[in-house]
């Protein structure tokens, strides 16, 4: 072998050294540029569904909240508790058949009043169906007394929420109604009269008036069986979490609670393992973050909240979109890199390409951090006040309603709480439609705000109930105050209204007194309204502060909303 040979020979190997030099470092460097940029595009993912399901908990929490409110304070009725110690009497040896035991019972002038009343509270609460069964779990009383499927006589005792609220606990829990088919969240409160569980009154609320919980892409909820009740996308729906406890249910359990046997398993699992398999480059941190949903070949982050009330748990499953394109960028990173290391023409290229990828990587940054800053705006302003009405929440009301009365026991004046309710909603809503209800929650809140004073509030309670907050006014100047607005608001037509839709509005009023715990206040102007309700509507009436907190609603019924 001439010279000449052996330096081509040299020359080569040392190019081929040289080029594999350069393309384990163009490697190295590559895969370092990709987990900056993955780092950084799952940090501020993970942020935003964070966000999401934090939001969608609170949610969950504050409606449940209201919900279990009313069968709490229904069960502490004497009317109640009345009807339930003498169904002893004549129910201690009911008939035979369900068919017969409501004929029986629906004769009873006693239990007419019952129905009448849980009927109008039914209306008044926004809840499904409310019903009283006895310490024997039969069913005495019902909301939809006269209806064909009325739940009265039947025997509820095996229902577990039942069983649960007659052992003396307060229940809430997902299930399926056996006489109606439809799913729903069953509240149940026990009964007590003088000191001694006389039965049980339950409230249900369907899962269709709860769809708002999930209306972001990807969020699901579960109940405390593991089964999806609720989800965006309506095919997860009556899926099964992975090992979750309706696995270990038998058929007859299934089929009791959920009205069928059989649930898919929900395919929410870890793949960080499998992706590193082939992404080598992948960080361990971040590669346990990803999931898989039912098999899609994108990975997902997922994060959840658990111990919500009635079993339930919030779940996100929010996909990467940007993996894709992440995944192309690392192949292609190592090609101009290991160009560049070969030649000063090929480096300025890849310096060139390199500088153009980090500014993109801080843009796209920037924009998920905006889009962050923008979806916790657009969360808190939705927490804060009523979508529809412009009102502040119930619970952003609550707080103002707590901070007022701190101020006014500070300073020495006085504060008038209201509570309103507009007369006959329903029949507007059945006559003209749920748009013209809107429009005529719309109109009152308009009326409220023309008629009170800037630093008055107005919070939407529920349904057509609203909340007023009069700082630095006595009871008198209250009424007087808002006996105009409930003038005005009868007079004065709305204009997205039809002209023979008549709006009138029934008020209660009270005042702070010594004292005073927020619940009592509230209480007291609840009591004044359904004075006014029981009183032919259309009115305010006012219900001075007492020694001692009402214990308990009026028992008189009311004959509509």
């Amino acid at each position: 072998m001439n010279k000449t040979t052996l330096h081509r020979v040299t020359a080569t190997l040392a190019l081929a050294l040289l080029a594999c030099a350069c393309w384990v470092a163009a490697g190295a460097l590559s895969d370092r540029m990709v987990q900056q940029e993955m780092s950084a595009t799952v940090r501020a993912e993970r942020q935003m569904a964070a966000s999401i399901v934090d939001n969608m908990a609170q949610i969950i929490a504050s409606d449940l909240a209201m919900s279990r409110a009313i069968p709490a304070t229904l069960a502490q009725m004497d009317l109640m508790q009345h009807a339930l110690v003498e169904s002893r009497h004549y129910a201690s040896k009911p008939p035979a058949t369900e068919s017969e035991r409501r004929a029986a019972w629906m004769g009873r002038p006693e239990l007419a009043k019952v129905n009448n009343f849980l009927h109008d509270a039914q209306g008044f609460s926004g809840l499904d169906s409310v019903w009283l069964v006895n310490d024997q779990g039969l069913c005495v009383a019902s909301s939809n007394a006269t209806d064909d499927n009325s739940f009265i006589g039947f025997d509820m005792s095996e229902r577990g929420y039942v069983a649960r609220a007659l052992l003396g606990g307060f229940v809430e829990m997902y299930g399926v109604g056996r006489l109606s088919g439809e799913p729903g969240i069953f509240i149940a409160a026990p009964v007590y009269a003088d000191g001694f569980l006389v039965g049980a009154l339950i409230a249900k609320v369907s899962i269709d008036r709860l769809r708002h919980w999930v209306s972001r892409a990807g969020t699901f909820v579960t109940d405390e069986n593991g089964v999806v009740v609720m989800a965006h996308d309506g095919r997860l729906e009556y899926e099964a979490l992975p090992d979750a406890p309706v696995t270990k249910m038998t058929v007859e359990e299934r089929v009791d609670h959920y009205r069928r046997e059989a649930f898919p398993q929900l395919h929410v699992a870890r793949v960080g393992e499998q992706i590193r398999a082939t992404e080598k480059w992948l960080p361990s941190a971040v590669a346990n973050s990803f999931y898989s949903a039912n098999g899609s070949s994108t990975p997902a982050l997922y994060d959840e909240r658990t111990g919500l009330n009635s079993g339930l748990s919030a779940h996100i499953v929010h996909p990467l979109t940007s993996w894709p394109e992440l995944t192309r960028n690392h192949s292609r990173d190592r090609i101009l890199v290991f160009l560049t290391m070969l030649g000063i023409v090929a480096l300025a290229i890849v310096i060139a390409t390199s500088y153009s990828r980090e500014r993109r990587l801080h843009r796209a940054t920037r924009d998920l951090a905006e889009q962050l800053q923008a979806a916790n705006t657009l969360l808190s302003a939705e927490a804060r006040h009523d979508a529809l009405t412009g009102a502040l929440s119930r619970r952003y009301f609550l707080d103002t309603l707590r901070h007022e009365v701190e101020l006014a026991r500070a300073a020495g004046t006085p504060l008038s709480v209201a509570i309103a309710d507009l007369d006959y909603f329903k029949q507007i809503n059945d006559r003209f439609g749920h748009a013209s209800g809107d429009r005529a929650l719309e109109h009152f809140v308009e009326v409220c705000r023309a008629q009170l004073r800037p630093s008055d509030a107005i919070g939407r309670l529920g349904g057509e109930e609203f909340g007023l907050l009069l700082p630095q006014t006595s009871l008198a100047d209250a009424q007087a105050v808002l006996e105009r607005l409930r003038k005005r608001f009868h007079h004065e037509h709305c204009a997205h209204l039809p002209d023979e839709a008549a709006l009138s509005v029934s008020i209660g009023i009270t005042e702070l007194a010594e004292g005073d715990a927020t619940e009592w206040i509230l209480s007291r102007a609840d009591l004044a309204l359904y004075e006014a309700k029981s009183r032919g509507r259309d009115r305010s009436e006012v219900r001075p502060a007492d020694s001692m907190p009402p214990a308990r609603r009026p028992e008189n019924s009311l004959t509509g909303k």
